[in-house]
């Protein structure tokens, strides 16, 4: 680290550190359980036990119709391609759900809405580790995106790129923090072989809609400060999280007591924490025939 900055470091720190313990203290209850878009399933005190790939292979799929059957046998195929669920934390996004679960164990703890990529630009289905979270990111433009918008942008509307934010360092393509940031204000700091991030977005609006296959790949999520609360844990609440990231425009980046796996999987069926089957649609068009239970009015999408 070059000396000059290690005084710049150790003051943000320390008002982090402050504001964190300022707004614990204001507001106790710090709201991490669940979104307010959270899913419709049961309460944490799971009323089927097992994690979600034990659920489906305990189904008895003799009393289903042939479209969930082929749902169910194809989602428990996806959990034998990736790798089994931990016993500790974990997330998991369930891309035709369009819905990321945060897990403690078997019992899943809160659940909120996601955006998943477009069927030309499909999320990738893997496993890898999360870190922590990153307030107030710089954007890394892809080079996919650059070529279609971004790079034009910049040679031709500088003042259009100074307003966005978008700049050019050697030969690559960044976006700076701030409100029109495609990052939002928060992501996961989430390195994988994918380049998929999951993090916010400026526009909240798509996830009012039902079926939310929009991005490029990446993965964005609904209530982006509850979300990292829950995931950080107390003292950190959704509010405290705000107050820090509005603050101080700058990056800032904290990490998780313990590295936090996160399973991305293509799942059209699940057991929800109630035992009722849910069926989704197959908005990759992977598995037309369970696609049709979709069609039918059994799923949600």
């Amino acid at each position: 680290m070059h000396r000059s900055t290690a005084p710049i470091l150790r003051q943000t720190a320390a008002f982090i550190a402050l504001l964190l313990a300022q707004a614990a203290i204001a507001q106790p209850q710090s709201a991490v359980a669940a979104s307010p878009a959270a899913s419709p399933s049961a309460s944490p005190a799971a009323i089927v036990a097992g994690n979600p790939a034990d659920r489906l292979a305990a189904l008895d799929v003799a009393a289903l119709g042939p479209a969930a059957r082929t749902a169910a046998a194809a989602s428990l195929e996806q959990w034998r391609k990736l790798d089994p669920p931990p016993p500790g934390r974990w997330l998991l996004v369930n891309i035709p759900a369009f819905e990321i679960s945060l897990y403690d164990g078997a019992v899943r703890t809160a659940t909120w809405r996601a955006i998943v990529g477009k069927a030309k630009t499909p999320t990738p289905t893997f496993s890898g580790i999360a870190a922590g979270v990153i307030l107030n990111p710089w954007w890394d433009v892809p080079a996919s995106i650059a070529a279609e918008s971004v790079r034009r942008i910049v040679a031709r509307n500088p003042k259009r790129a100074a307003r966005e934010g978008y700049v050019k360092q050697g030969d690559r393509y960044r976006q700076k923090p701030g409100p029109a940031n495609e990052l939002g204000e928060m992501k996961l700091d989430f390195a994988n072989a994918y380049s998929v991030g999951i993090h916010d977005t400026p526009s909240r609006t798509l996830f009012e809609k039902a079926s939310r296959a929009f991005s490029h790949g990446c993965i964005r999520v609904d209530d982006p400060f509850g979300f990292a609360a829950a995931l950080l844990g107390p003292p950190v609440s959704r509010d405290s999280l705000k107050t820090v990231a509005e603050h101080n425009r700058d990056t800032q980046r904290l990490a998780f007591a313990e590295p936090m796996p996160v399973i991305v999987g293509y799942f059209t069926a699940e057991v929800a924490d109630d035992g009722a089957l849910r069926l989704f649609g197959d908005v990759y068009r992977r598995n037309p025939a369970a696609s049709s239970a979709a069609a039918g009015g059994d799923c949600r999408s």
